[in-house]
């Protein structure tokens, strides 16, 4: 087998330089804080949900602008996600406060409205080629869970909620 010449192998030949060791980019979380809990509120659950979507997933919530409604049909308390500009704030909203209208409601029974948040998703909305993701689909669509408001926000809460 022919030789390379020594020109060539100079060209390609690796470097005595250790190669520069990259430092990983620091990823900035948004801060999840947990507001007020209410005797009968489950927003204790969201805040867990809502701080792991934000340390996976980072972008979205820092992009993520506006006030999000959870209502339930059993009686628990609302609960409240307020997404600013430093920090996401996850509460129960008191029972006389009324604190203008979010941005985002969704309503529905607790077990739809976590199966919703736990369906896969393909670009913001449940996949219909997964059960779990048909099941959420025919939940929205048999008027069991209600969306109103933005839906690019509503998308958005999906895949920080997903599991």
């Amino acid at each position: 087998m022919p030789r390379a010449p020594a020109a060539v192998k100079a060209k390609f030949a690796r470097s005595e330089k250790p190669a520069a060791k990259r430092e990983p980019k620091p990823k900035h979380h948004p801060l999840v804080k947990l507001g007020y809990v209410d005797a009968n509120g489950v927003a204790p659950s969201l805040y867990v949900l809502v701080e792991r979507g934000a340390h996976r997933r980072p972008r979205i919530a820092k992009r993520m602008r506006g006030r999000v409604e959870l209502r339930f049909k059993e009686g628990f308390a609302r609960v409240r996600i307020d997404f600013g500009t430093e920090h996401v704030v996850v509460q129960d909203a008191h029972k006389d406060d009324d604190a203008g209208k979010p941005d985002l409601i969704i309503q529905g029974s607790l077990p739809d409205i976590v199966q919703l948040a736990a369906a896969p998703l393909a670009g913001g909305v449940p996949k219909l080629t997964d059960a779990r993701g048909r099941a959420a689909l025919a939940s929205v669509a048999g008027r069991r869970v209600k969306i109103e408001g933005s839906p690019l926000l509503a998308r958005r809460l999906l895949r920080l909620l997903e599991i």
